[in-house]
């Protein structure tokens, strides 16, 4: 499985107690031509290199922003910490428009735990280039994540509680019980909590939460206040709702270096791996491996979401490996008279082993390479 845990690290310090309201328009999220009336379809997508990360420690998740246009399009929710058994890692939250092109934002969540896959998922269903592929926290699998569904307030929509969990004033103590217990939920913090119906105008945000609808909106605007370096629109009203408790934390994501080394790759030492003597020649052959990487860097610095106060950067690695082999043939010593081809004992092989002048093989895969994804230094 791998998880965002596996390709990214954020500060210590980030806590929230945003609530949220779910809401949703019953509409097929894998078409971007049917589920995107807010915007035109042939604009360009991009992903935004800002991330929030929002909840409790142990719950954390960091939304990535994508955009249309240079808009908010769509938040993937992509959980820090590990899963308890079937817990969910993938949440997509996306603005959709209803017939009188008013719009809202509605949330599913991938039941594979594979967060690569969800992100192929996202790829496919935005259309997005591969050029895009660098820009998320984990690298695009090869094949999508099959099932999405509507979240409601933290569990699926197909579950059987959550018509309970639904109506609860407060599901939170429930939803991360079953959390804990290994069950499909996703408590993301401050975007799952606010019950279904509660009028926004009477919303106390220290007790009742902020409808989900103020909270992404808000945090659009943030993702936009520093992707486009620009004064956010948030206005005072929503900004005073979700800064409630401790505020998010934002990132940005510098570029990928150049591979380093930049001629060449780093070469581990050779393995033995098999010895073998031909009958016909009396010589053992000898067949090893190696290791062959090379790395590069990104820069992430992280910020108070509302002040941008820089809080700390530090570098992502990301490495580049692949296996070289290479063979070696070292005579042995034959008896005076063979008999049937027989050998009189099999030489050793050489570790490291000593090629011929000119043969000894430059440092470099010889079977196709796997790029890991961006890990803390």
């Amino acid at each position: 499985m791998a998880t965002f845990t596996d390709g990214m690290r954020l500060g210590e310090a980030r806590k929230t107690s945003l609530a949220t309201l779910a809401l949703g328009v019953a509409m097929e999220w894998f078409a971007p031509e049917g589920a995107d009336a807010a915007h035109p379809t042939t604009g360009e997508r991009t992903v935004s290199g800002v991330r929030i990360s929002l909840g409790e420690v142990g719950r954390r998740w960091t939304l990535v922003p994508t955009l249309l246009d240079g808009k908010v399009e769509s938040f993937l929710a992509l959980r820090e910490d590990m899963p308890m058994g079937g817990n969910l890692t993938a949440v997509w939250y996306r603005k959709v428009a209803a017939a009188d092109g008013t719009a809202s934002w509605e949330s599913r969540a991938f039941t594979d735990q594979d967060q690569s896959k969800a992100v192929r998922a996202v790829k496919e269903a935005l259309s997005l280039a591969d050029s895009t592929d660098e820009s998320w926290p984990v690298a695009v699998a090869e094949v999508a994540a099959a099932g999405l569904e509507r979240l409601v307030r933290g569990v699926l929509e197909t579950d059987a509680l959550a018509p309970l969990v639904a109506e609860l004033a407060d599901p939170k103590p429930i939803v991360e019980m079953l959390e804990d217990t290994g069950w499909k939920t996703a408590w993301v913090g401050p975007l799952e909590a606010v019950a279904p119906g509660l009028d926004p105008s009477t919303v106390e945000p220290e007790t009742d939460g902020c409808p989900q609808a103020v909270v992404l909106d808000a945090l659009e605007g943030i993702a936009l206040r520093w992707d486009a370096e620009v004064p956010s629109s948030i206005s005072i009203e929503d900004l005073a709702c979700v800064a409630v408790g401790a505020y998010p934390i934002c990132t940005t994501e510098g570029p990928a270096q150049p591979w380093i080394p930049s001629v060449g790759w780093d070469c581990g030492p050779w393995t033995l791996e098999t010895m073998r003597t031909p009958l016909h020649n009396c010589e053992t052959q000898c067949n090893y491996t190696r290791e062959v990487s090379r790395r590069r860097f990104r820069k992430i610095t992280e910020w108070n979401c509302y002040t941008g106060t820089v809080l700390g950067s530090y570098h992502q690695t990301q490495y580049e490996t692949g296996d070289q082999s290479a063979s070696l043939n070292v005579p042995g010593a034959a008896t005076p008279v063979q008999l049937q081809g027989s050998c009189n004992f099999v030489a050793s092989c050489p570790v490291p082993p000593v090629f011929a002048a000119g043969e000894n093989p430059t440092c470099g895969p010889s079977g196709g390479t796997t790029v890991g994804p961006w890990l803390d230094p």
